[in-house]
């Protein structure tokens, strides 16, 4: 197949994370609690992620800005290694603090990955493995003894019940606590978490102390280290911490004062910015102070929040305007905008945009001659650029797929921002194969299914929007989890579940062909199977820790498919008062009443008293029983049929009730001699107490089909013909037998 020339000349959308001009527009003269209110409505509902993903968002998040291969500790202030992670509870490497402790609130019950609280990317700092259990859910408040972080003597302080930061990061601290205040207000089964100005005690959603806190937030205004980090987390959560955006809104909220006198908005700025292109900024300011027109706006912009270093008067024309130089493709471009009005009185608007890469010119590789149609990708260690459409979007990484043919996907693993399901894009990066027992993927040598992909992309190009996606592929079960499929969003239908997930999130699915792996994702959608369900399933195809599977995107991947399946028992549970028996016997599925009655039913070791369905759940049967031999028991139900009108025969089941049923008055015929098992496989004992004793075994036409004698004591006993039968010894009351 021959390479694609591709010239795009256009400008093409570019992944950015750039602030809204217009993102707190409705704030403008709000104080108290309107501006609180207003604020917790434009921050609220934002994108949550997995309590694993967040460990990759603050990777970029708290960035060294001296060294990207390193992460800084919130308390220590040491720089490590991204990926010294505590997993082993290394007390040198990094973990994650709640700032707000998830005891204050008890936002760590249930499943975290549910729990948008408890893996808010704005409350989650890296520190010290050590620091992180020293300073556990304390309070926050001046004063303690000096904390050592292992034998090395930190910046902070600690008491019994309070903790101080260092001084570098005390404002930092400040304004997550207040972000968590505002953003939390106990709406949609969350709590209300508020800061008091007291020590406070857990679960009680509150921390302390307040005043000390508005006081480092003065002492520690927003740094370029801050700024950076909320740029950071509002690419990935949609969402913004206003605290480090606008610090005096903590005036207005927490100490009761006025707006300030001057509002800048309308901030306008081209979308996007072209690189290497002259472009304008234009404002609108206005000024409640009566004293004239405003007498200086003031722009500082620079490629980074640590470089603002260039400044340029705004010039008043039908609005406040500056000229902006060119400036390079593929940075940041940010920058703040300082009015002054004839009273000395100064507001600043902050904004940040991202300045796309230089238009893609360039050879477009098809992803079915990357794949190769072969295990490993002849173009393994060369840079590529390749197109597609997005079929699925992870925390951290995304597919694309060019075709609705096999071969016709890869997988992208990006750490920075991530288009979205229905993009058009050209990546640029170089393929590699990975393999998950870290063996080499240049050849056979992976130890299990491996992964062609391009790793942490040089470029990604947005061309569109909301493209249709390629038509999933209709494969059976058996088929699904190979090669050709891999990357590639296919779809299975009429798959049976025949077990529930398990390590990493799989469930299994069979259509009659084979089993096949379906991936709950924490970071897609994690679905809740029935055993014995039946669904129509898309996905993607993928390895991951060696083993194929489906990855599961969105809600509409898993449908309820064509019931062709006769109902079944799932567990059962036993009840006994004094002297009664029950047992509620549990179906995959709604039955039909009408079969519930006592010629579809035989119970071994007791007698049927009646059969009763729930009122509530159609799915629970009771039995209630008498004449109990023993507490094990086997039921035979030979028709049973689910509100679909699929019916089954001949269906067995073993019922224990030993922890459950005490049996004070057993069968008088426990008397004369013991079966057991009871079902069985063909192979049982018979424990006969009289001298001598005649065993017949006969079907249920009531022909002997089996005979001996016994002597007194314990007897194995072998009779391989699978059915349904009725045991007697000495011809008393005939006992029913199971052999499966």
């Amino acid at each position: 197949m021959k390479k694609i020339i591709l010239s795009i000349i256009i400008t093409l959308n570019y992944i950015s994370f750039s602030q809204p001009n217009s993102y707190y527009q409705t704030c403008n003269g709000l104080t108290g609690d309107e501006l609180k209110e207003e604020l917790h409505n434009i921050i609220k509902n934002h994108t949550a992620f997995s309590y694993t993903t967040t460990k990759t968002i603050l990777r970029d998040a708290d960035e060294d800005p001296n060294n990207a291969s390193n992460i800084i500790l919130v308390y220590s202030g040491n720089s490590i290694d991204k990926f010294d992670f505590a997993s082993n509870f290394e007390p040198d490497f990094w973990n994650r603090e709640h700032v707000w402790p998830k005891s204050h609130g008890d936002f760590d019950a249930g499943d975290p990955f549910e729990v948008p609280l408890y893996t808010d990317a704005h409350n989650l700092k890296p520190v010290d493995h050590s620091m992180n259990t020293l300073r556990g859910e304390k309070d926050f408040e001046n004063g303690g003894d000096v904390v050592f972080n292992g034998s090395i003597e930190t910046l902070c302080y600690s008491t019994n019940s309070t903790f101080e930061p260092r001084d570098e990061v005390k404002g930092d601290i400040a304004r997550i606590i207040l972000y968590m205040d505002v953003r939390y207000e106990g709406g949609d089964n969350e709590p209300n978490l508020v800061p008091l100005d007291g020590l406070t005690t857990y679960p009680n959603p509150q921390i302390g102390v307040l005043s000390t806190l508005l006081d480092w937030h003065e002492m520690d205004p927003p740094d370029a280290f801050e700024k950076r980090r909320n740029d950071v987390i509002y690419e990935w959560q949609g969402n913004r911490n206003p605290f480090i955006d606008y610090p005096e809104f903590v005036d207005y909220i927490y100490n009761n004062q006025t707006a300030n006198n001057i509002e800048i908005y309308n901030v306008t700025t081209p979308d996007p910015i072209i690189g290497g292109e002259t472009f304008n900024i234009d404002a609108s300011v206005a000024s409640s102070s009566n004293c004239g027109p405003i007498e200086s706006v003031l722009l500082t912009y620079g490629n980074s929040w640590y470089e603002l270093n260039s400044s340029i008067e705004m010039n008043f024309n039908n609005g406040w305007n500056a000229l902006i130089p060119e400036q390079p493709h593929n940075t940041m471009f940010c920058y703040s905008i300082t009015a002054t009005d004839c009273k000395g009185y100064t507001n600043i608007f902050f904004g940040s945009e991202v300045i796309p890469p230089l238009p893609f010119e360039g050879v477009i590789t098809p992803i079915s001659e990357i794949q190769g149609a072969s295990e490993f990708s002849p173009y393994e260690g060369q840079f590529v650029n390749t197109t597609g459409i997005v079929t699925g979007a992870f925390a951290n990484s995304f597919y694309i797929q060019d075709g609705a043919e096999p071969w016709s996907g890869i997988y992208i693993y990006s750490g920075s921002a991530l288009p979205s399901i229905g993009d058009s894009v050209i990546v640029s990066g170089e393929i590699t194969e990975f393999c998950w027992d870290g063996s080499p993927c240049n050849c056979a040598e992976c130890g299990g299914a491996g992964v062609t992909e391009i790793y942490q992309p040089e470029d990604i190009y947005i061309i569109s929007n909301n493209n249709p996606l390629p038509e999933p592929i209709l494969v059976a079960s058996g088929d699904a989890l190979s090669e050709q499929y891999e990357g590639v969003l296919i779809k299975l239908e009429d798959a049976e579940c025949t077990s529930l997930p398990g390590g990493y999130g799989v469930w299994q699915v069979n259509d009659g062909t084979g089993s096949c792996g379906i991936h709950n994702t924490p970071d897609g959608y994690e679905f809740d199977p029935q055993v014995g369900e039946i669904y129509n399933i898309t996905g993607i195809v993928t390895s991951t820790f060696n083993e194929w599977k489906v990855d599961l995107r969105m809600p509409s991947d898993v449908e309820t498919g064509a019931d062709m399946l006769a109902p079944f028992i799932l567990t059962h549970t036993c009840y006994q008062v004094n002297d009664s028996y029950y047992v509620y016997l549990y179906f995959n599925e709604a039955v039909d009443p009408t079969l519930l009655n006592m010629d579809n039913f035989l119970i071994t070791n007791a007698s049927i008293e009646s059969i009763t369905p729930d009122i509530f759940d159609p799915t629970k049967i009771t039995l209630t029983l008498t004449d109990l031999v023993d507490a094990t028991m086997g039921v035979i139900i030979f028709e049973i049929e689910d509100l679909n009108g699929n019916t089954g025969t001949n269906l067995t089941y073993s019922i224990d009730c030993n922890d459950e049923f005490s049996l004070n008055a057993l069968h008088e015929n426990q008397n004369k001699f013991k079966l057991f098992p009871n079902p069985n496989n063909g192979a049982f004992t018979i424990e006969a107490y009289e001298n001598l004793n005649y065993v017949s075994i006969y079907n249920l036409k009531g022909m002997k089909v089996f005979t001996t004698t016994l002597l007194k004591g314990i007897h194995s006993i072998t009779f391989n013909e699978p059915g349904f039968y009725y045991l007697t010894i000495n011809e008393y009351e005939y006992i029913p037998m199971i052999i499966q």
